[in-house]
Protein backbone atom coordinates (compact mmCIF):
# COMPACT_ATOMS: atom_id res chain seq x y z
CA UNK A 1 0.00 0.00 0.00
CA UNK A 2 1.61 3.48 -0.71
CA UNK A 3 3.32 4.89 1.76
CA UNK A 4 1.60 8.75 1.36
CA UNK A 5 -2.12 7.16 1.54
CA UNK A 6 -1.55 5.65 4.91
CA UNK A 7 -0.23 9.01 6.51
CA UNK A 8 -3.37 10.57 4.95
CA UNK A 9 -5.51 8.24 5.96
CA UNK A 10 -3.72 8.42 9.98
CA UNK A 11 -4.61 12.11 9.65
CA UNK A 12 -7.67 11.46 9.05
CA UNK A 13 -7.96 8.86 11.43
CA UNK A 14 -7.03 11.49 14.31
CA UNK A 15 -9.09 13.56 12.86
CA UNK A 16 -11.87 10.85 13.52
CA UNK A 17 -12.99 11.43 10.02
CA UNK A 18 -12.58 8.02 8.72
CA UNK A 19 -14.89 5.41 7.45
CA UNK A 20 -14.84 1.49 9.26
CA UNK A 21 -13.63 0.40 6.12
CA UNK A 22 -10.05 2.87 6.01
CA UNK A 23 -9.62 1.96 9.81
CA UNK A 24 -9.17 -1.51 8.52
CA UNK A 25 -7.40 -0.80 6.02
CA UNK A 26 -4.86 0.80 8.68
CA UNK A 27 -5.56 -1.99 11.03
CA UNK A 28 -4.21 -4.24 8.06
CA UNK A 29 -1.11 -2.33 7.58
CA UNK A 30 0.06 -2.23 10.86
CA UNK A 31 -0.09 -5.73 11.34
CA UNK A 32 2.48 -6.07 8.23
CA UNK A 33 5.92 -6.69 10.23
CA UNK A 34 7.48 -4.31 7.95
CA UNK A 35 6.12 -0.88 9.15
CA UNK A 36 8.93 2.80 8.94
CA UNK A 37 9.32 3.98 11.78
CA UNK A 38 8.41 6.76 12.23
CA UNK A 39 4.82 5.04 11.90
CA UNK A 40 5.75 2.31 14.91
CA UNK A 41 4.17 4.05 17.73
CA UNK A 42 0.75 3.61 15.87
CA UNK A 43 1.40 0.25 15.26
CA UNK A 44 1.02 -0.39 18.72
CA UNK A 45 -2.06 1.54 19.11
CA UNK A 46 -3.78 -0.43 15.97
CA UNK A 47 -2.68 -3.44 18.06
CA UNK A 48 -3.88 -2.72 21.07
CA UNK A 49 -6.98 -1.68 19.42
CA UNK A 50 -7.21 -5.51 17.49
CA UNK A 51 -6.49 -7.39 20.72
CA UNK A 52 -9.08 -5.76 22.69
CA UNK A 53 -11.48 -6.05 19.55
CA UNK A 54 -11.39 -9.71 19.88
CA UNK A 55 -11.66 -9.51 23.81
CA UNK A 56 -15.32 -10.86 24.56
CA UNK A 57 -17.07 -8.83 26.58
CA UNK A 58 -19.67 -10.57 28.77
CA UNK A 59 -23.33 -9.31 28.64
CA UNK A 60 -24.75 -6.90 30.87
CA UNK A 61 -27.53 -8.05 33.04
CA UNK A 62 -30.47 -6.09 32.21
CA UNK A 63 -32.59 -4.66 35.32
CA UNK A 64 -35.89 -3.09 34.79
CA UNK A 65 -35.99 -0.61 38.03
CA UNK A 66 -39.91 -1.36 38.26
CA UNK A 67 -39.06 -4.46 38.63
CA UNK A 68 -38.44 -5.90 42.07
CA UNK A 69 -35.18 -7.83 42.80
CA UNK A 70 -35.73 -11.77 43.16
CA UNK A 71 -34.41 -12.75 46.66
CA UNK A 72 -35.01 -15.46 48.97
CA UNK A 73 -36.12 -14.78 52.14
CA UNK A 74 -32.88 -16.24 53.95
CA UNK A 75 -31.04 -12.62 52.13
CA UNK A 76 -34.21 -10.59 53.10
CA UNK A 77 -32.85 -12.11 56.78
CA UNK A 78 -29.92 -11.11 56.54
CA UNK A 79 -30.16 -7.66 55.02
CA UNK A 80 -32.51 -7.13 58.03
CA UNK A 81 -30.31 -7.41 60.38
CA UNK A 82 -27.33 -6.49 58.58
CA UNK A 83 -29.80 -3.19 58.90
CA UNK A 84 -30.91 -3.38 62.48
CA UNK A 85 -27.49 -3.83 63.62
CA UNK A 86 -25.96 -1.20 61.54
CA UNK A 87 -28.83 0.99 63.25
CA UNK A 88 -27.49 0.40 66.51
CA UNK A 89 -24.06 0.76 65.70
CA UNK A 90 -24.97 4.15 64.19
CA UNK A 91 -27.22 5.29 67.26
CA UNK A 92 -24.47 4.31 69.85
CA UNK A 93 -21.43 6.54 68.15
CA UNK A 94 -24.05 9.37 67.68
CA UNK A 95 -24.38 9.24 71.31
CA UNK A 96 -21.13 8.17 72.74
CA UNK A 97 -20.26 11.57 70.04
CA UNK A 98 -22.85 13.91 71.59
CA UNK A 99 -21.88 12.74 75.34
CA UNK A 100 -18.53 13.45 74.81
CA UNK A 101 -18.64 16.94 73.42
CA UNK A 102 -21.43 17.33 75.76
CA UNK A 103 -18.91 16.82 78.63
CA UNK A 104 -16.10 18.87 77.57
CA UNK A 105 -18.69 21.64 76.37
CA UNK A 106 -19.47 21.58 80.47
CA UNK A 107 -16.54 21.44 81.68
CA UNK A 108 -15.87 24.61 79.23
CA UNK A 109 -18.11 26.19 81.24
CA UNK A 110 -17.97 25.21 84.02
CA UNK A 111 -13.86 26.51 83.44
CA UNK A 112 -15.37 29.85 82.08
CA UNK A 113 -18.09 30.25 85.20
CA UNK A 114 -14.85 29.89 87.92
CA UNK A 115 -12.77 32.60 86.05
CA UNK A 116 -15.82 34.87 86.40
CA UNK A 117 -15.82 34.40 89.66
CA UNK A 118 -12.44 34.73 90.71
CA UNK A 119 -12.81 38.13 88.58
CA UNK A 120 -15.06 39.13 90.92
CA UNK A 121 -13.68 37.98 94.28
CA UNK A 122 -10.51 39.85 93.03
CA UNK A 123 -12.20 43.04 91.91
CA UNK A 124 -13.77 42.97 95.61
CA UNK A 125 -10.70 42.58 97.19
CA UNK A 126 -9.17 45.13 95.56
CA UNK A 127 -11.61 47.69 96.16
CA UNK A 128 -11.75 46.54 99.97
CA UNK A 129 -7.82 47.14 99.81
CA UNK A 130 -8.90 50.67 98.42
CA UNK A 131 -10.75 51.78 101.59
CA UNK A 132 -8.66 49.88 104.18
CA UNK A 133 -5.25 51.88 102.86
CA UNK A 134 -7.24 54.64 102.45
CA UNK A 135 -8.03 54.43 106.44
CA UNK A 136 -4.53 53.97 107.02
CA UNK A 137 -3.70 57.06 105.62
CA UNK A 138 -5.84 58.75 108.29
CA UNK A 139 -4.26 56.80 110.97
CA UNK A 140 -0.89 57.60 110.41
CA UNK A 141 -2.51 61.56 110.19
CA UNK A 142 -3.69 60.93 113.57
CA UNK A 143 -0.18 59.57 114.95
CA UNK A 144 1.90 62.22 113.69
CA UNK A 145 -1.21 64.58 115.49
CA UNK A 146 -0.79 62.90 118.29
CA UNK A 147 2.61 62.81 118.42
CA UNK A 148 3.17 66.47 118.22
CA UNK A 149 0.73 66.88 120.99
CA UNK A 150 2.41 64.58 123.94
CA UNK A 151 5.47 65.01 122.72
CA UNK A 152 6.26 69.08 121.33
CA UNK A 153 9.51 68.83 121.73
CA UNK A 154 10.61 66.10 119.41
CA UNK A 155 10.33 67.29 115.82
Amino acid sequence: MDLQKIEILIEKYLEGKTTLKEEALLGNFFQMEEVPTHLMPYKDLFAFFSKERETAIAPLKQWAPWETPKSSLRDLEKQWWHSKWTNVAVVLILFSGSFFSGRQYYQKKQAEIAYNQTLSAFSLLAQNYQKATASAVYLNEFEQAKTKIYNPNNK
